[in-house]
């Protein structure tokens, strides 16, 4: 059979070669000038036949190079009855944000980010030598206290007072001069020059303090002889005074000497800690003196009183050395922990987020229209396949978003993760099958709306492949949808992405997708 096929186009070649043969004779036996005309009528036809080629070729280029768009009537773009689509963020049901109530150098860190903890579990301890100490010092003022409570001779009360007036001033005086004043240097003209440099604390300040103490001293100094005749009260409340100035004072060196371009020596910091160590416990032994003081010379008509006071003074300096401990207020899981050891926190830094994972739900906003549609318990559908009650609604429109803040609890089980953004649908009224004789509510895709400066419209594409601009008028943006408030036919085909396209761009209008 394939001998039979090959002999058949054998044979039709043959004859077309004969056929072109006997053409090309007869084209030869013609007149020349007949030749000619033949020849250029030959030349034009297969000029045109190739314009005609590469015209579609350049056709087919340029259409190539066009953007294509999708285009769908308005009826159809305004939805069908399914709900709103807004976003909410999920978040526990209980958790706690831990702030740090005093700034300190962080001491430890005792969890990680994912440990589960109980309730009054230490999370972070802040550096707390000083409050530690003022509760040891505290303790023993209140036990005095409460050792005072005995009558005792008024004599010998005002020497105890007395006592504790001159062994301040001599302890105090000894800080000054071996330790405070290797910061400081010669007189000058606002008082003894600070020996370091200086950025966060003026340097002349730090002089008018140096000197304002010394002048203290001296006035204490020169209080000594006559000091059994005094008030030990008043005696005792000047000591406070002038050991106040010096705390601060050490405050403001310890800030100076934390800076990297002070020039601070390991001396000056060593004579520093132990000043800021000795003039605490010395704050702290006249507190108890004061305290001691007032016990004894009520003791005879009060000494449940200056056992109180002893016992708040406790409280105090437990509420102190409690503020440099963070502890979980609730059991849960920590999800937020920015904190190294070493580092410095200060006061109400958030250092800690303690949450309750199991049990979710998500914060979110609804305009003032989807309102209407909610209620408490109503059923809301999560992205994810996961759904959802509403729990709360509140009164009022948010001052700030100008919006209405809800909560909804996650129900069943489902793969939400604490902080992350979701989509929510919301039940919506029913919506009629759009005709062109119903009126709807034309809420249209954020996307279908080109918004400039000047102007709000949506495109059609004219029978040459155009687009045209259809001005609108616009309303709120409710979800991913925005309302279109002006008349707009609804059977009106329109692109239904207008992003980056303008008015009388050729298009390609996409065949719908099936």
């Amino acid at each position: 059979m394939v001998s039979n096929i090959l002999a058949g186009i054998r044979q039709l070649f043959s004859r077309v070669v004969s056929s072109l043969g006997a053409l090309y004779k007869r084209y030869r036996s013609l007149r020349p000038r007949y030749q000619i005309g033949i020849a250029v009528l030959v030349v034009i036809l297969l000029g045109s036949i190739g314009f005609l080629l590469g015209s579609n070729k350049a056709a087919s280029d340029t259409n190539a190079g066009l953007r294509s768009v999708s285009v769908a009537t308005v009826a159809e773009l305004s939805g069908s009855g399914s709900g709103t689509s807004i976003l909410g963020t999920v978040r526990s049901v209980s958790e706690a944000e831990l702030l740090a109530q005093a700034g300190g150098a962080v001491r430890s860190v005792r969890a990680n980010v994912g440990d589960s903890v109980p309730a009054g579990f230490v999370i972070v301890a802040l550096e707390n030598d000083t409050e530690s100490a003022s509760v040891l010092s505290a303790e023993g003022a209140y036990e005095a206290a409460l050792a005072a409570s005995q009558t005792v001779a008024p004599e010998q009360v005002k020497t105890n007072a007395l006592n504790a007036y001159t062994s301040a001033y001599a302890t105090l005086d000894t800080t000054l001069s071996q330790y405070v004043d290797t910061f400081f240097g010669d007189e000058g003209a606002f008082g003894p020059e600070l020996l370091v440099s200086a950025s966060s604390v003026s340097p002349s300040q730090m002089s008018r303090e140096r000197r304002a103490i010394a002048e203290a001293m001296d006035v204490w100094q020169k209080s000594l002889p006559t000091a059994a005749t005094a008030d030990p009260n008043t005696l005792l409340a000047n000591a406070v005074n002038a050991t106040q100035k010096t705390t601060t004072l050490l405050t403001e060196l310890a800030q100076v000497s934390s800076e990297r371009s002070s020039n601070v020596s390991a001396t000056q910091l060593t004579a520093l800690a132990t000043a800021r160590s000795t003039v605490n416990t010395l704050l702290s032994t006249i507190a108890s003196a004061q305290a001691s003081y007032k016990s004894q010379s009520q003791a005879n008509t009060g000494g449940n009183a200056s056992v109180k006071q002893a016992l708040g003074a406790l409280r105090l300096a437990q509420a102190n050395y409690e503020k440099t401990i963070i502890r979980a207020p609730i059991a849960g899981t920590i999800n937020f922990l920015p904190v190294h050891v070493g580092d410095y926190v200060s006061n109400l830094e958030h250092v800690a987020t303690v949450a309750q994972n199991g049990a979710l739900e998500i914060d979110a906003f609804v305009s003032e229209e989807n309102r209407s549609a909610l209620a408490v318990g109503t059923k809301v559908a999560i992205e994810g396949e996961a759904t959802g009650l509403v729990t709360q609604i509140s009164p009022a429109l948010d001052p700030i978003t100008k919006q209405i803040d809800i909560r909804i609890a996650v129900t069943g089980t489902s793969s939400l993760l604490n902080g992350q953004s979701v989509r929510i649908t919301l039940p919506g009224a029913p919506v009629k099958q759009a005709t062109a004789t119903t009126t709807i509510q034309v809420l249209l895709p954020l996307t279908a709306v080109k918004l400039s400066a000047n102007s709000r419209e949506v495109f059609t594409v004219g029978t040459d492949g155009r687009l045209i601009a259809l001005p609108v008028t616009i309303g709120d943006v409710i979800g991913d949808r925005i309302s279109i408030t002006s008349s707009l036919p609804i059977e009106t085909s329109i692109v239904t992405d207008a992003r980056g396209l303008s008015e009388g761009q050729k298009v390609n209008v996409a065949p719908p997708t099936i």
